[in-house]
């Protein structure tokens, strides 16, 4: 069961490259969404960037921050280790990818992650999570990046082993699945922890999943069964990212009157990549590496996308959201709800961390996105509120 202070939102929604930007939002952001949500204490999934990890490699840069987090209230409990820097840059787009598990600076970024959440973990707390990418962007991967990912997991799995010698505290990191990535699917990630597992000669016991409820929900999985589907194949989920997206029903694209293509081009923005995967009536499915280019091509002669039933968007609409901007948008709730099953179901079996991450909200269309700090702090705490609600009717809560 989880404690109200227990549930966080993820910082990359901040901008902030710097150790000093990181600390400006916990007084900036994190402490008004903690007194509008009536807590003194609150979790939270920071996202560092590479340049603020390695000022944190400093002992007194380090101390300096644990005082800023005890004075803010926030229980550093998780890192997002997964954009390595220029999160917030004009174009992000594959970028984000960068550098992949083959090259050796994602390793040196991770273990410097690790060192400081070791070192920031509240007392109470012995296991905490990072969450990192699923090795990198699959249309730049080959066997030789592969073999290289895996030597760089298993030097990470030891170093982790050590640092848990040293501090006393179980780091996790954990890989996260991603539409488009090499492990985007279930099945590749339980296949590829089975090489893993073989090539470390045992489970590597500091890797673990980040599950991100959007992006297996643009995939078409059923969240419930990937998750037992996981936790069966003995692979530790350590952090569950509670994010929404969105569904199209591609019978309103077709219709010329449709003011439809009009308002996903809102959504199409150039920041971040919006993958769209697109299901057929067979089950097959089609993709487009972004919803600008999904959108081209709808309407290209003898077009796969236009063939299709509907589409998922991997953009990561609030949690709260009902309806989205046109009637033949509607969020993903239904996998949401599936994801809150599995935790009541497996209560007793698995307790990962866990995280909003509505990194979009300050790319989103015109009308839904906030335009000042009030407008997004009121947004962060209603998802929250949201996710409460949701752990609640299913018994999933302590106030103790």
């Amino acid at each position: 069961m989880w404690h109200p202070s227990e549930l966080a939102y993820c910082s990359n929604l901040h901008p902030g490259e710097t150790l000093a930007d990181v600390e400006a939002n916990l007084s900036r952001f994190f402490s008004p969404v903690m007194a509008k949500r009536g807590q003194t204490q609150m979790a939270s999934g920071l996202w560092l960037s590479a340049s603020a990890a390695s000022e944190l490699q400093h002992p007194e840069a380090l101390q300096h921050f644990r005082r800023c987090l005890q004075r803010n209230g926030v229980s550093l409990t998780t890192l997002n280790g997964f954009p390595y820097g220029n999160f917030h840059q004009s174009e992000v787009k594959d970028d984000v990818y960068l550098p992949d598990w083959s090259d050796p600076r994602r390793l040196f970024y991770s273990c410097q992650l690790a060192v400081i959440l070791a070192n920031c973990l509240p007392h109470h707390v012995t296991m905490g999570a990072i969450s990192t990418l699923p090795l990198g962007y699959r249309q730049h991967w080959n066997d030789d990046k592969h073999q290289k990912a895996i030597e760089h997991l298993i030097w990470l799995n030891e170093e982790l082993a050590v640092l848990k010698d040293l501090e006393g505290r179980h780091i996790q990191v954990c890989l996260e699945m991603e539409p488009d990535c090499v492990l985007e699917s279930t099945s590749q990630m339980i296949d590829f922890f089975a090489a893993l597992s073989a090539a470390n000669g045992g489970y590597p016991e500091h890797l673990g999943v980040c599950f991100d409820v959007c992006h297996q929900g643009v995939m078409y999985e059923d969240a419930y069964d990937s998750l037992r589907r996981l936790t069966e194949a003995g692979i530790y989920i350590g952090k569950i990212q509670i994010s929404n997206a969105f569904e199209v029903d591609t019978q309103a694209l077709e219709d010329p009157l449709s003011d439809l293509p009009d308002v996903l081009a809102q959504f199409a923005e150039a920041r971040y990549l919006h993958q769209v995967k697109a299901r057929h009536a067979d089950g097959r499915l089609s993709a487009m590496p972004d919803l600008s280019e999904a959108l081209s091509a709808m309407y290209a002669p003898g077009s796969e996308l236009a063939e299709a039933e509907n589409w998922r968007v991997h953009f990561h609409v609030p949690l709260d959201m009902a309806q989205c901007t046109h009637p033949a948008m509607t969020p993903l709730h239904d996998t949401l709800n599936s994801v809150f099953q599995f935790l009541s179901d497996y209560r007793y079996q698995v307790k990962p961390w866990l995280e909003v991450e509505t990194y979009s909200w300050l790319v989103l269309p015109p009308g839904l996105q906030p335009q000042n700090d009030d407008d997004l702090i009121g947004g962060i705490v209603k998802e929250l509120n949201w996710l409460e609600q949701r752990l609640k009717d299913r018994g999933l809560l302590r106030y103790d």
